[in-house]
């Protein structure tokens, strides 16, 4: 029992199941726009950020409302801003538990709702551009909103980001992350079992049949663009979901912490468990969440009692993404329907079908 509370505790444990319910919710919204639509959002960090920028900006600036802060010297940009803001947003979320679980909530519902509209107005690229142009437009556009963030001191604070932000059970104490670590996996769960639902559904079959011949769906009665546009509302829902929850788990919003990295990397994750397969994500995620935690010299040092000479110290960081970069080599040349392949949908139909199926092999026997 004390080595069980001991690694609940422990600060690599938590950080690998956070960033893995994290990235889990961020890819299975990728794979719901790619992988059953059709559409290479290769600028999915920049919906992952909105989350984390909304969670950000209403924390803080609730925050600084309760406790009527006052700025000593003039801040440029918000009074989140300024000099000693960080620490008093800190302090509210450790005395007011009320306001800490209650900002979570709306930072999650505000966060959610801004990553789907600014996703349907993203869709409306999709309908003029095809693949190869539309992923180059979509990531432009990621990169277009990082660089202004990082510029601008309105609504971020610049390149200085957003600090002083505490899980909303910091009024817990030493327990507090261990707490959130599950609230993170319930939450991915959840997004998982979502997932699961609509792509199940009527909705799952139009998204499909868009993916795989959008003529022939129209001709069905199918609408494409309103498809799309659905399918990018949920998707970039779900990745600012993602982001609220990493915002409140790392504690500060830094532009550069949305560079398009966090987008290939949950890319490689939907490709290596399997594309249009969610249980396939969620091995992927898996695989490269160790990966990308423990390719740390600091890490196989204290953890695994593994030295590293200097030179290999200090490029090991860059060197998971060799290692990621040749797994999906790996995987596009062996296996490229990944490591558990799309199966057919568990529609009503399908699933009645395979039954009478098992009924007449049993009869026949």
């Amino acid at each position: 029992m004390p080595d069980l509370l001991s690694l609940l505790k422990d600060p690599l444990f938590i950080d690998i199941v956070v960033i893995f319910g994290v990235y889990m919710i961020l890819s299975l919204s990728f794979n719901i726009e790619y992988g059953f639509t059709g559409i290479p959002n290769l600028g999915k960090v920049l919906f992952y950020a909105i989350g984390a920028y909304v969670a950000g900006v209403i924390a803080a600036w609730i925050a600084l409302r309760i406790a009527a802060f006052t700025p000593k010297t003039p801040a440029e940009g918000p009074a989140y801003c300024a000099y000693g803001a960080p620490q008093t947003i800190t302090e509210v979320f450790k005395t007011n538990p009320e306001f800490a679980i209650g900002v979570f909530l709306l930072s999650l519902i505000i966060g959610a709702a801004a990553g789907a509209v600014l996703g349907v107005l993203a869709s409306y690229p999709a309908l003029r551009l095809r693949e190869d142009f539309l992923a180059i437009t979509l990531l432009a556009f990621s990169e277009i909103g990082r660089l202004i963030t990082r510029t601008e001191w309105w609504p971020v604070c610049a390149h200085y980001g957003i600090r002083g932000i505490a899980t909303p059970f910091a009024w817990l104490g030493e327990y507090s992350r261990t707490i959130y670590m599950f609230l993170v996996l319930v939450m991915a769960a959840l997004m998982y079992l979502l997932a699961e639902k609509l792509v199940n559904s009527p909705w799952g079959r139009a998204m499909k049949a868009v993916r795989d011949d959008e003529l022939a769906a129209e001709v069905y009665g199918k609408n494409p663009a309103r498809v799309r546009a659905q399918a990018m509302a949920v998707g970039s829902a779900m990745a600012a979901v993602a982001g609220t929850l990493y915002a409140f788990y790392l504690g500060s919003i830094m532009p550069d912490d949305f560079m398009p990295i966090v987008t290939f990397l949950a890319i490689a994750m939907v490709m290596l468990g399997g594309t249009a397969n969610n249980r396939g994500v969620v091995v992927g995620v898996a695989v490269l969440v160790l990966v990308d935690r423990l390719f740390n010299a600091s890490v196989l040092e204290r953890k695994f009692g593994i030295p590293l000479p200097d030179y290999l110290a200090n490029s090991i960081a860059y060197l998971k993404y060799v290692v990621i970069g040749m797994v999906i080599i790996l995987i596009l040349i062996f296996g490229p329907q990944g490591l558990i392949p799309e199966k057919p949908l568990k529609t009503p139909v399908v699933e009645e079908t395979k039954k009478r199926l098992k009924m007449l092999a049993r009869k026949e026997s």
